[in-house]
């Protein structure tokens, strides 16, 4: 690839020389002298006064508006290491611009100069003498807020004040260490280690502000990158706001209809392009025509008056397709290895056993080779060597190899899921390399956005603080345009000036969407403000209907939008360009996310309105008014029940009306019949009377002590029970411990979703977790800790936001995220307890377990009744059907998928009361009927005072 690219800065000798700012100012004069008043060194500009005591330590950090004081008096000035000792400051003199500064009990004496600016001071290590340091702490301001405090930009504010400390070159470490402060170390120079102290007011809506304003002072005066787009800082360019549709399957043919697609509520379409990373070809089944056509995709999307995103993976090397030029068929030989030997022996063409050398004690079991080109994968570790070798991975050739040939461990970054992903040597070339590549496609086609994925490359070679961000710095300086630039790995204080936004809350969640929306996707603008970027309330999908989830809604989308909106940032939302109308409500959400955006860039909220939306668990509804304008209620969405009409205990509740009487919006969905217990359909997933089928398996802490025993009781139906007993001898709430029961063969349970079992619990808190589970995937079911007889127990619907109140051996993502197939490939259940009080015993008799046989029946009639009012939905619902009435009365019957399958006249009137309000669900009995269903009830408030902004 020819390498036309605009460099600003240059790499050099492995080390990111601190790339330049794309404007610089010309340098300003010093708007004063430090001076020696008293026992105090004195740093004074226009709005900020710095004291360092003659005794080493900070005295003060004084706002010049209102007088008042926010250091922590008393802190070193400096701290300096050597080994494992470290010396505080303790003598600072001044002698013109410059601070000599001695330790305590160290020889070691540094130099420090000393400028005042109008809103800053810098800080610049010029010497050090008396013995060499392993790392300096050149700026140690401890300050007295904690209101807002931003580790990646190493500052800390609140409504009054905010205090910075910016590095100004990369031998400068800002904010690993304590907030806001600054270290360099002997490996990269101490001196020219320089640093920017901000200390500046801060008042109005947005206090952040005007600490923004200073740190562009300092961009442009310091030399830092300083990327802009029109003419604008990133920081604050309109672009930013931009929603984006991240769409896989972009292609020449397809382009025109996935614009058609995003007109409907996106500013901006981001694509998949690479044909394999890290060479960023165009691939060729997408872009037959190379980077000619996916610049003719991408003139496409500006001539529609849209920003072009591009997907990258940063230097991850053989991300998905392994076919890459750096792979095959030789390897790179910059390609990182951790470990290295050398063959003991001459290598043939067939041999699958290798000797080394060297003993291969503490290698990997298993892993990957570099040997002169070739990769070489073994499946077991000898003493001295590798043994059950598949030679030629990847089609990279298969040569022999002589006698003292190295031998190279490549180190997989990202081994979850079944990937192998390898890494530049970040002390290669490689690097430099990846960027020309990257930037040459983006200035070829003009790319708007991009999108960083990927990072955990250059995230496993440390330091992080100097490495993480290397490739954002590198493309951003190599760009005609810089590009709006958020991503995965690659937030550090360095990178921090090219990047325009804050990463997504993870990956787009797959099953207990809402609840995750608002716990992390809805606080993700608030937590990146912290660092005065602007968030991303994504990724999101609008997931169709499966065995495992339901299929996306407009109300998840309402929710996700309106917490952007509050929270000022756009929305991520992905979708695949050949199937972008699957979820047939997707024209609902597009106008949703067009409405927010266009509300958020016409800033038609009030800044209470929107910190009103940010509110942590705070939900509203976005609806038109009267004279025409917008409004904002206060929501209180479900929670959604599962009911059973023909169960007394399942089919009447009490819902809780916080707000005044009114109509509710009510959504009524299907679910199959489940069989009863003992049912011949059913699957017995564990009897007791076949032996005791649980053993335990582990725990959090050895407190925590379990027993699994048979059970000389019967369970009510006859059969056999086993006990499972716990213990928590700690002194604090217990995490989990667990009993496993494993399949001779996985079990599809996708008919079988549901399990009943008898129970009898003796405890005074804490759950008793049923789980089913596969690879990386799990459904828990939780039975609450108390002293009940013998009862029947349906375990549904499954757990979701639950999970976040526990601790467990397991993350999130295998109940959220890659749970699609959890019921295609059971193959293991388990049993924990979890949450017990300190001191605590807890028991459980379970007996038979079984999975339940689902009849595909219908929902005949649905029916609500609450405070003497009854009202009937004359339907029939297939399983996972649905109605919604909304907030006009009207009703809409849905397939699974949500396309409109007709209108519904409800028959009477629900009205729901303020306070507390008894709910009962009924339907049309019969042998050929369902009467399970999922019921949500919302209510909302009245509309937010005086939320609009004036036109």
């Amino acid at each position: 690839m020819s390498k036309r690219c605009v460099r600003i800065a240059v790499v050099t000798l492995g080390c990111v020389a601190f790339l330049l700012a794309a404007r610089r100012a010309e340098p300003a004069e010093p708007a004063a002298a430090p001076r020696l008043a008293g026992q105090a060194v004195t740093l004074e500009n226009e709005v900020c006064r710095y004291e360092i005591g003659t005794d080493g330590k900070n005295r003060a950090l004084v706002n010049l508006a209102d007088k008042q004081d926010y250091a922590q008096a008393g802190a070193p000035f400096m701290v300096a290491g050597q080994g494992q000792k470290t010396f505080a400051a303790s003598k600072v003199e001044l002698n013109g611009d410059v601070l000599s500064v001695s330790f305590a009990d160290c020889p070691s004496q540094v130099t420090a100069k000393v400028e005042i600016r109008r809103r800053y001071f810098t800080l610049a290590v010029t010497g050090v003498s008396g013995g060499e340091l392993d790392w300096l702490q050149l700026c140690n301001l401890r300050v007295k807020m904690n209101e807002n405090v931003g580790a990646l930009v190493n500052a800390a504010w609140d409504e009054r004040f905010a205090a910075c400390v910016l590095a100004c070159n990369d031998r400068t470490d800002g904010g690993s260490h304590g907030v806001p402060t600054a270290r360099a170390y002997r490996e990269y120079g101490i001196v020219g280690a320089k640093v920017a102290i901000i200390g500046v007011p801060t008042g109005g809506p947005e206090p952040a502000s005007k600490l923004l304003d200073a740190i562009e002072t300092v961009e442009l005066e310091q030399g830092l990158p300083h990327p802009t787009i029109n003419g604008v800082w990133i920081k604050r360019a309109p672009e930013r706001f931009a929603s984006y549709l991240m769409c896989g399957g972009v292609n020449q043919q397809n382009i025109d209809q996935v614009i058609e697609f995003a007109r409907g509520g996106f500013g901006c379409i981001e694509i998949f392009w690479e044909r394999s990373t890290p060479s960023y070809e165009p691939n060729p089944a997408q872009f037959p025509d190379g980077l000619a056509g996916l610049k003719a995709v991408a003139d496409k999307v500006h001539a529609a008056g849209m920003q072009l995103g591009m997907h990258v993976m940063q230097g991850m090397v053989g991300w998905g397709s392994k076919n890459d030029p750096y792979i095959t068929p030789k390897a790179d030989p910059r390609l990182l290895q951790n470990r290295h030997a050398t063959l003991a022996a001459p290598l043939d063409t067939t041999s699958t056993e290798i000797r080394v050398r060297e003993s291969a004690g503490g290698w990997p079991e298993k892993g990957d080779l570099y040997i002169e080109g070739e990769i070489v994968r073994y499946e077991k570790l000898t003493p001295n060597g590798f043994a059950q070798c598949q030679r030629g991975l990847h089609k990279t050739t298969v040569v022999a190899h002589a006698e003292g040939t190295r031998v190279g461990h490549l180190l997989n970054c990202f081994p979850i899921w079944g990937h192998t992903v390898y890494c530049p040597d970040v002390n290669s070339t490689m690097i430099d390399e990846i960027c020309d590549r990257i930037a040459h496609v983006f200035n070829e086609v003009g790319a708007d956005m991009s999108y960083f994925d990927g990072g955990e490359e250059v995230a496993v070679q440390p330091p992080h603080w100097r490495n993480q961000g290397r490739i954002a710095l590198g493309v951003q300086s190599r760009l005609r345009k810089p590009v709006i630039l958020e991503g995965n790995a690659l937030y550090t204080h360095l990178s921090w000036h090219v990047i325009s936004r804050g990463s997504p809350s993870y990956d787009p969640i797959y099953f207990g969407r809402r609840a995750y929306t608002l716990r992390f996707k809805g606080q993700n603008p608030a937590g990146w403000a912290r660092n005065l970027l602007t968030g991303d309330v994504g990724w999101f999908a609008p997931h169709t209907h499966s065995v495992a989830t339901d299929a996306v809604t407009p109300d998840e989308v309402e929710l996700l939008c309106l917490k952007a909106l509050g929270g000022k940032a756009p929305i991520s939302f992905s979708v695949h360009a050949n199937n972008l109308s699957a979820n047939k409500r997707m024209p609902e959400m597009r106008e949703i996310i067009r409405t927010c955006d266009e509300l958020k860039r016409r800033n038609y909220f009030t800044e209470a309105a929107c910190a009103e939306l940010r509110r942590p668990m705070a939900e509203h509804v976005l609806e038109r008014a009267a004279d025409g304008g917008w409004d904002l209620r206060p929501l209180q969405f479900g929670p959604p029940r599962v009911v059973d009409a023909a169960r007394p205990e399942r089919s009447e509740w009490t819902y809780v009306n916080p707000h005044g009487e009114q109509s509710p919006w009510v959504r009524i969905r299907a679910r199959t019949a489940l069989a009863p217990f003992g049912s011949k359909g059913n699957l017995v997933l564990a009897d007791p009377a076949a032996g005791l089928p649980f053993q335990p398996a582990g725990s959090a802490a050895a407190e925590l002590v379990q027993s699994v025993e048979p059970a000389a009781e019967k369970s009510p139906d006859g059969g056999g029970a086993f006990c499972y007993r716990v213990e928590n001898r700690g002194t604090s709430r217990s995490a989990w411990c667990q009993a496993t029961l494993a399949f001779p063969q996985p079990l599809n349970l996708t008919k079988h979703r549901r399990l009943g079992l008898w129970i009898r619990t003796e405890g005074q808190g804490g759950v008793l977790n049923v789980q089913l589970a596969g690879t990386d995937c799990r459904r828990d079911h939780y039975i609450p800790l108390e002293n009940r007889g013998w009862t029947y127990i349906v375990l549904d619907p499954p757990e979701d936001d639950r999970f976040f109140d526990y601790k467990w051996p397991y993350r999130f993502t295998d109940l959220m995220y890659t749970c699609r197939n959890v019921y295609n490939s059971v193959k293991q259940c388990h049993v924990y307890f979890n949450g017990l009080p300190p001191g605590a015993k807890a028991a459980c008799w379970i007996g038979r377990i079984e999975a339940l046989e689902e009849r595909a029946l219908p929902l005949v009639s649905p029916t609500l009744e609450a405070g003497g009012q009854k009202q009937v939905f004359p339907v029939s619902l297939q399983p996972d059907e649905y109605l919604e009435s909304d907030w006009s009365g009207g009703v809409r019957h849905f397939d699974p998928n949500g396309d409109v399958l007709g209108q519904v006249a409800p028959q009477g009137t629900l009205r729901i009361a303020a306070g507390e309000n008894r709910v009962r669900f009924a339907s049309t009995p019969g042998d050929a009927a369902s009467a399970r269903a999922e019921v949500t009830l919302c209510v909302r408030g009245e509309p937010l005072a005086n939320a609009r902004n004036q036109d």
